[in-house]
């Protein structure tokens, strides 16, 4: 390279990072991305204290990564290189064909045991019969999708631990689900299920909580059937994909039913308010509420059941509410009510605890089901 030439690129590098210094002053800071569905980092206050410490600096590196200008378009370009270099995988999302999978890391041996042995613990601590739903990620059901020689760790190790548990009814709810693989049952650019994958579930409930003769025909959810399309899941976020198919969310207009929650008027179990947005699986009850109530107007309806869950269970609930008079829904993540003695304040009948198996091996909030 001659001399000419190496000016000539020092000098581009040199306007490209003045063009990236004046964008980053003028360019609007944003508090949320739609694209990748998560909080963005604000600008940090300084003090000499954090400096000195490098809190200050790590903190206001994290602010320029996630204000980058046009940050979803040099996302969008990345994924392309990648894609076009081969790559198979990007931020532990797996490129399977149309799917995105997530990649499942061995699980932290103390963590699995300790949380096993709190949903035993909960059954014996309430007396209430308690059943357990360990539901399997895609990486399970699609694992011959994956690419060649990609590393995932077998959840069966984790299925089978569900199998041997003493006080809590473990319901196998994993084999309905690969027996069922071919039809529409996870999004393919998102880590749940479908509402046809937790159907599944659903009836295997009911059959185990001896109410199989409530469960809903598919005539009877066709009459309240509602679509909404063009959804692009966390995983599709995740990986910073573009081109992928969207999904569509299936959900049940169920008349009757409504959402309680502290300190907040009474509501439909659906918040419509997703619909025109990006994360639409918060339809289902607005996200996460540490706890909530759904009451069934229908005198036909009869039971309390208390559900302990992750986001999993969100598309679930409407099916079960259908059939139960209260049902009262507590997630660990954001309460710290210790759960026996919720369950005895809401007079519970019985519980379900329903994790899928990554939140299940990793979430430190499961080991309070032991209180």
């Amino acid at each position: 390279m001659s001399k000419k030439q190496s000016i000539a690129l020092c000098g581009l590098f040199v306007l490209f990072i003045l063009v990236c210094a004046v964008l980053n002053l003028c360019w609007p800071d944003r508090e949320f991305s739609p694209m990748e569905n998560r909080t963005l980092a604000q600008r940090p206050d300084f003090s000499w204290k954090g400096l000195f410490s490098g809190e200050w600096t790590q903190d206001f590196e994290t602010y320029l990564t996630d204000q980058f200008p046009l940050r979803d378009t040099w996302v969008g370009m990345k994924y392309i290189c990648e894609r076009a270099m081969l790559k198979q995988e990007n931020n532990g999302i797996y490129f399977a064909g149309d799917r995105l999978i997530a990649r499942f890391d061995p699980p932290d041996e103390t963590r699995v045991e300790q949380n096993f042995t709190a949903v035993d613990a909960l059954a014996q601590n309430t007396g209430l019969p308690t059943r357990f739903m360990l539901v399997p990620t895609s990486a399970y059901i699609y694992q011959d999708e994956l690419p060649a020689n990609a590393p995932s760790y077998d959840q069966q190790q984790l299925l089978d631990r569900a199998a041997a548990l003493q006080q809590a009814e473990n319901i196998p709810v994993h084999q309905a689900l690969l027996d069922a693989r071919e039809e529409y049952i996870y999004y393919r650019t998102d880590h749940h299920w479908t509402t046809k994958g937790a159907y599944l579930a659903y009836e295997a409930y009911m059959k185990a909580a001896g109410r199989e003769d409530e469960i809903l025909t598919q005539e009877e959810l066709e009459a309240v059937k509602q679509e909404t399309p063009d959804f692009y899941g966390t995983l599709y976020s995740q990986a910073g994909a573009r081109f992928y198919e969207p999904d569509t969310i299936t959900w049940y207009d169920f008349p009757g039913l409504t959402m309680e929650q502290p300190d907040k008027e009474p509501s439909s179990i659906y918040d419509r308010s997703y619909l025109d947005q990006k994360d639409k699986y918060s339809l289902f009850f607005g996200g996460n509420p540490p706890a909530l109530t759904i009451r069934n107007e229908n005198p036909e309806a009869h039971g309390t059941l208390l559900v302990v869950k992750d986001s999993f269970a969100n598309s679930l609930l409407p099916y079960l509410a259908e059939s139960y008079e209260e049902i009262h829904v507590f997630d660990p993540r954001y309460n710290r009510i210790p759960i026996s003695e919720y369950a005895t304040q809401c007079g519970a009948d019985e519980i379900l605890v329903l994790y899928q198996t990554g939140n299940f091996a990793e979430d430190v909030n499961v080991g309070l089901l032991s209180r």
